[in-house]
């Protein structure tokens, strides 16, 4: 584990811990309390309001990232290397949330391989330059009636931003968060609702979320990153269903002492989170051997660049993941080829050896 993340996770321990008390000498194993499992988040002491605001501060600089991928391909809009920056490290008040800018964290203080995510980032800027991108040339590419940013070698470097981070920072917290609850003891309820909270934070759903709700891009408490994923991708897995469900029942399970309950929603969350992340790649490694996208340049880069960033999800995975050692290099080592290589042949081996892995591995 290198020095950045170990900062990392110091750093959010010290989040997650909200509240502190005095541990006290007393019963470890009291008796396991009657109670409910309410239909919402909206438990009396929750609060996971720095979790929450990691999300808002890259769902705000994914939308700054995308301003270039407005009009055609001869349409420059300009962003700035000096607003990103304040971005990463959240100073000269970058948000437009004005909250952040006082929220005293920043992403990169929390996200593992910082500077090479904020590389992918500063390659936005670098390649948003009017040139018609080709292999080997980086430049725009027209996508539908817009157009996407890419480098020399296909990959779009706004979406491994975003759905890396997602990884490395949103999904990494929240099974660091969780898997510490099983070491604290069954009645230190204070710390473990703590950390319970940060991780639904970083979920990114609203208190009240209904999986069978349509929410609109307008809604202000609309499902955000990994939330929003719920409907994108994770409707054929039930994941918004299970995992919202989960993460209530854990919740009332600490308040009540019910340590087995609580550690099997863990594990219910992690499981199905990994999943939402597999079924989000292998979606973006098939939509590029579709017919509706082969000759489409656009769509395929795009895709395969979702999917190169989402692999980053599986680099934080827990111990007991279904997924082996090889084939999560296997994984890797087919999204860090030239994507233009990964879409020229018709036959799309390597993206179809993704396909079986991911399939074989998360019964998708």
């Amino acid at each position: 584990m290198n020095h950045k993340l170990l900062n990392s996770i110091a750093i959010l321990g010290s989040i997650l811990a909200f509240t502190s008390c005095k541990k006290e000498e007393k019963n470890t194993n009291p008796a396991v309390k009657t109670y409910s499992v309410p239909a919402t988040y909206n438990f009396a002491n929750a609060n996971y309001t720095q979790s929450s605001q990691l999300v808002k501060m890259v769902v705000e600089i994914d939308a700054y990232l995308k301003k270039p991928n407005t009009g055609a391909l001869t349409n420059v809009v300009a962003i700035d290397q000096a607003v990103l920056n304040n971005m990463f490290s959240n100073t000269g008040n970058p948000f437009t949330d004005a909250a952040l800018n006082s929220a005293g964290i920043n992403v990169n203080s929390f996200t593992a391989q910082a500077s090479l995510f904020q590389s992918y980032a500063d390659s936005v800027l670098l390649y948003n330059n009017g040139v018609q991108a080709s292999e080997g040339i980086g430049g725009f590419v027209a996508r539908g009636t817009n157009k996407i940013v890419v480098g020399p070698q296909g990959l779009e470097y706004g979406q491994a931003y975003t759905k890396g981070v997602m990884g490395a920072l949103l999904f990494k917290e929240a099974v660091n968060a969780l898997l510490s609850i099983k070491t604290l003891k069954v009645d230190d309820t204070i710390s473990a609702q703590a950390k319970w909270d940060a991780a639904f934070g970083l979920f990114g759903v609203p208190t009240d979320y209904d999986p069978a709700k349509t929410y609109t891009s307008t809604d202000p408490i609309r499902p955000l990153l990994w939330g929003g994923y719920l409907a994108e991708r994770g409707k054929k897995i039930n994941a918004g269903t299970i995992m919202f469900n989960a993460f209530l029942k854990g919740r009332a399970a600490i308040g009540a002492y019910d340590v087995t309950v609580r550690n099997e929603q863990i594990d219910i969350i992690l499981a199905k989170w990994e999943q939402l992340a597999a079924i989000s790649i292998l979606d973006y490694a098939t939509g590029p051997t579709l017919s509706t996208s082969i000759g489409n340049k656009g769509a395929q880069l795009h895709d395969l660049s979702e999917g190169f960033g989402f692999i980053f999800s599986l680099q934080y995975r827990p111990a007991n993941s279904k997924l082996s050692i090889a084939d999560y290099e296997n994984l890797k080592t087919i999204f860090n080829k030239n994507l233009y290589d990964l879409i020229k042949s018709s036959e799309f081996s390597d993206l179809k050896k993704a396909q079986t892995i991911l399939k074989n591995t998360y019964g998708l």
